[in-house]
């Protein structure tokens, strides 16, 4: 017989509290799962599983839950939910709280975390590599070498052509994202849950760019690709710069002028589905959840 399960107001209370979420607004319409990237490549990772365990005030289940740690954080969740719960604060909160309570060690997140970054590393070889041809899967032994592989810091020097002939495309897209405002303070990269190493992905490089007018570079580099589109450059930037409206124009302006082929996104979604799945079995591997489901 199946148990029947009571929700508990206190504990959903401290847990709602705590996340700041607004998860008692939630209907279960399923949205947020329909737009998980993570769940779209492996069907492992529910929001509303999430939210519906905080809202039943089950601490330990919640806290205890393997998905916590496949989220990206890229908030797509959040920005398609009708009545506005963001179940990755409600991760955010649990992951916390899985460290407070010692269900996970130290140690062990901060090598998630750790890894997490090297992981931006195969992204950035994978945009490349379907940049550069019909590539849509790789092998355990590919994955392996990219998540070893840093990525090549760019050396160009900066020229004077730059500066004085900057595309008129270019400059529009700098114009209404505010970006020529920005000082290179380091606000959007401090915040940028993909920002680990600056050759793979750094918001702020990637606006410096933009404005002294490495148009060309900008359009071929696989950096505009790995941004999430959580929106936090945005939100942080104490010069109100839209940053992650530039990174959408940019990636826009990409296909547009064709140094990107059409064809591209679809190629790079494919090949997410295995990434994806690899990524997830890292971290099972990393948090030895197969043993916990083993027993």
């Amino acid at each position: 017989m199946d148990m029947i399960l009571s929700p508990n107001a206190k504990i959903r209370s401290i847990i709602e509290t705590g996340a700041q979420a607004d998860s008692r607004l939630c209907w279960t319409c399923g949205s947020c799962d329909f737009e998980c990237p993570i769940n779209i490549a492996t069907g492992r990772l529910r929001p509303q599983k999430i939210v519906r365990l905080a809202n039943l005030g089950l601490a330990l289940e919640l806290t205890s839950l393997p998905e916590l740690w496949y989220c990206l954080t890229c908030r797509r969740c959040a920005a398609v939910c009708p009545n506005l719960v963001k179940p990755v604060a409600v991760i955010s909160y649990a992951r916390f709280e899985a460290v407070r309570h010692r269900l996970m060690s130290l140690g062990t997140v901060r090598r998630y975390y750790l890894f997490f970054a090297r992981f931006q590393r195969v992204r950035w070889h994978a945009v490349q590599a379907c940049l550069h041809g019909d590539f849509d899967s790789i092998s355990q032994r590919q994955w392996c070498e990219w998540l070893g592989t840093p990525v090549p810091v760019a050396t160009r020097a900066i020229l004077q052509q730059d500066l004085l002939h900057r595309s008129n495309t270019l400059w529009d897209s700098v114009d209404v994202s505010r970006a020529a405002a920005c000082f290179t303070c380091g606000e959007c990269s401090s915040a940028c849950p993909v920002s680990g190493e600056r050759s793979v992905f750094d918001p702020r490089h990637i606006f410096h760019m933009a404005n002294i007018g490495m148009l060309e570079e900008l359009l071929r580099s696989p950096s505009i690709w790995l941004c999430v589109d959580c929106g936090r450059c945005t939100e942080t930037c104490s010069q109100l710069v839209d940053g992650r409206q530039l990174i959408r124009q940019l990636q826009e302006l990409a296909i547009v002028s064709g140094m990107v082929d059409k064809n591209f996104r679809l190629r790079l979604d494919r090949l997410n589905r295995t990434l994806y799945t690899y990524f997830i079995n890292e971290i099972d591997a990393l948090f030895d959840f197969n043993r916990d489901l083993a027993k």
